[in-house]
């Protein structure tokens, strides 16, 4: 897979992951009306594991994209100069810059 595909996919997958967690929580709060009990944090917990496997399984559709940064800090420090500095340069700030703005949004 070229870089600009991981790139792309990277930046799928966490615009992904972010809005996947507000789904579950509209689901079971606002849908279900059961966001106080005891039953509801069961049902989040669920989707929440299921949806992990979810994201492992798009990891593996696009051959490395990932969600996490750390992830990918992690396997960048483990391999060569020219890789670090992609993933340090291109890949971890294309996975951030949703955090900030969701972030940036909500201050």
């Amino acid at each position: 897979m070229g870089r600009a595909q991981l790139l792309v996919s990277d930046f799928v997958i966490s615009f992904m992951w972010v809005w996947s967690g507000v789904l579950v929580k509209e689901l079971v709060c606002k849908n279900m009306g059961l966001c106080n009990e005891p039953i509801g944090e069961i049902l989040k917990l669920g989707l929440n594991i299921i949806t992990m496997f979810i994201f492992a399984f798009l990891g593996k559709i696009t051959h490395g994209g990932a969600s996490n940064p750390i992830n990918i800090l992690a396997g960048a420090v483990s391999q060569d100069f020219d890789n670090f500095l992609y993933c340090m340069g291109a890949r971890i700030p294309s996975q951030v810059s949703l955090f900030c703005v969701r972030f940036v949004s909500v201050i």
